[in-house]
């Protein structure tokens, strides 16, 4: 699919067809956010990846029995949980030794304990990161090239408003809308993602 679609209606999609086009697509919008949490959170790329399959797994078999209850919370949420619990358990498998090699702060016991907060915030970081990246995917699709390369070097990489213009042969002025108009969209595309 390469259609804008929002969590809503890829949980109705795969709730009331539970195809494979729908849960393809549910896995490439979150098993990469579970993958790079993953990593950050000591994984190697292939335990990473296995954490992810696990997570996406793990979530299928709880929707299709009907665990999941939007009204309880939203999806980053319960995802979140799953795929917290998935990870803490594949880090506990880990010889003690090889966790603490993997560590490069130091050989500490404490500096292998990670308080809820912290994992909270990274899974929160690639949350967003995931939303902003389909939310441009679908900016890109609605707007002028020029436009969302304009936003992207000016509002998004801090690229000076003069060389941008000098690069994309546009004023200042139209450097300036371009930004305005794409980060609206932005931030109505990611209310409705969400």
């Amino acid at each position: 699919m390469n259609q804008w679609i929002t969590t809503t209606q890829l949980l109705e999609e795969l709730k009331a067809t539970r195809n494979a086009s729908a849960w393809d697509e549910f896995c490439r919008h979150f098993q990469p956010v579970v993958v790079n949490f993953a990593r950050q959170l000591g994984l190697s790329q292939t335990d990473a990846e296995d954490a992810a399959q696990e997570t996406m797994a793990a979530f299928f078999k709880a929707f299709e029995g009907g665990k999941y209850d939007r009204a309880r919370g939203r999806l980053s949420s319960w995802l979140f949980g799953v795929a917290k619990r998935v990870i803490l358990n594949l880090r506990g498998r880990r010889p003690l030794e090889q966790l603490i090699a993997d560590k490069t702060s130091g050989t500490s016991f404490w500096d292998l304990i990670e308080d809820d907060n912290s994992i909270q915030q990274t899974w929160e970081n690639q949350w967003r990161q995931m939303v902003l990246k389909s939310c441009l995917e679908q900016a890109r699709r609605e707007f002028d090239s020029k436009v969302v390369t304009a936003f992207e070097l000016y509002g998004l990489r801090g690229i000076g408003v003069e060389d941008v213009c000098r690069q994309l042969e546009m004023s200042r002025n139209a450097v300036y809308i371009a930004k305005s108009r794409v980060l609206s969209r932005l931030r109505t595309l990611a209310n409705q993602f969400e």
